[in-house]
């Protein structure tokens, strides 16, 4: 009987470590091959397929953040850490703020030596009053907080529209926005700041930051500012407070 011929096959053993290398020598070669085509794309191409997303997505449309650059710049005494630090409280204030959907109430400005927040004066109090809504004691309590992680001086500054008020409790605007100034100082206070840290000043209507003839211009120049100064050379000591002098003080009996 006719032996039949096998056909023998021999198989050689590949090790498993060859497989993964020549696999990840395909995707890096596929990786480099993205970047050079991403490197060549013309900015004009870039811009039509931006706006192209922008007008089918309506995306683009106005700006996320609602912090605002003023040449922002850091005391030279500044190192990276702290830089770092004032720009992450920064950024978790505004994402507190944009969650809370209170951007139109309050703004922030990057200035060369602080940060100031712009509150619209009806978000905190009513019209014609120096009482603290509840509203806006979450933002405050949120500010309390920056606040005290740096220990600088904090200046509330407030400001009122040109229309004359001469209620029997606030004779003028100058009044009124001392008053508000003060009514969020206090309540600073009754936070934990320290009081040597805080100086509440009144403008009336004398330091407008809009045109007073619109409805629009006189409603921006409602406002409360709070300047976090970013210098602590003027900080004072606690023994440098008004009144501290022993000559003050009751001697008693």
């Amino acid at each position: 009987m006719r032996n039949r011929r096998k056909d023998l096959i021999i198989r050689r053993k590949v090790d498993g470590w060859v497989m993964t290398y020549a696999d990840m020598m395909s995707l890096l070669l596929t990786f480099f091959v993205l970047i050079v085509s991403f490197s060549s794309l013309q900015q004009s191409k870039f811009k039509q397929a931006a706006q192209s997303l922008q007008e089918a997505f309506g995306i683009f449309q106005h700006q996320e953040s609602i912090i605002e650059f003023q040449n922002p710049m850091y005391p030279d005494r500044f190192n990276e850490t702290e830089k770092a630090d004032v720009s992450f409280e920064m950024q978790e204030l505004e994402l507190v703020i944009l969650e809370s959907g209170l951007d139109r109430e309050v703004e922030i400005q990057l200035q060369e030596n602080g940060v100031m927040f712009r509150i619209q004066a009806p978000f905190l109090f009513g019209s014609g009053l120096a009482e603290l809504r509840d509203e806006p004691r979450n933002v405050l309590n949120e500010l309390s907080l920056l606040f005290k992680k740096f220990p600088y001086l904090i200046r509330i500054e407030g400001h009122t529209d040109s229309i004359p008020i001469n209620s029997e409790r606030y004779p003028s605007n100058w009044e009124l926005s001392s008053a508000r100034a003060v009514t969020v100082a206090r309540y600073f206070q009754g936070l934990g700041l320290p009081p040597e840290r805080i100086a509440a000043t009144g403008y009336g209507e004398y330091h407008p930051i809009e045109d007073n003839s619109s409805a629009q211009g006189r409603q921006k120049n409602r406002r409360v500012e709070i300047f976090l100064q970013l210098d602590k050379r003027n900080l004072p000591r606690a023994d440098e407070l008004p009144f501290s002098d022993p000559i003050f003080k009751g001697t008693g009996s």
